[in-house]
């Protein structure tokens, strides 16, 4: 995320800049897509959470998705032109949007585990 709000400070010369920066915010989506699975299939599991950990998931695939699109990038090279449709506050914003809905999963996910934790140590 770092990369790509940073990336958005200087121009973009070239199609390896160009398709480096689509490749980021594919890998981030990737990512988060992934991480929510797994939250999911958490929740599948755990009827106490799974409303919660539905939304939060949802959540999270939205940011993912909105930083993949800011990070597609159109390019004329032909007229010499590359024209970027991310800027940089609005991928701060998304970074923004991501952060807090991962970290809902996550205290979801832990909550589970120290309830599985105790469960054992009851035993």
């Amino acid at each position: 995320i770092a990369t790509l709000v940073n990336t958005r400070e200087k121009p973009i010369k070239t199609e390896k800049q160009l398709r480096a920066i689509q490749r980021v915010g594919q890998a981030v989506n990737l990512a988060v897509e992934r991480f929510a699975a797994v939250g999911e299939a958490m929740a599948d599991d755990n009827p106490e959470i799974r409303m919660e950990m539905y939304d939060a998931c949802k959540d999270a695939r939205a940011a993912g998705a909105m930083i993949e699109q800011m990070c597609d990038i159109g390019s004329d090279f032909e007229s010499g032109q590359l024209q970027t449709y991310a800027d940089r506050s609005g991928m701060v914003r998304a970074a923004r949007a991501l952060v807090p809905t991962v970290t809902r999963i996550l205290l979801l996910a832990d909550t589970v585990v120290v309830k599985q934790l105790l469960t054992a140590k009851e035993r």
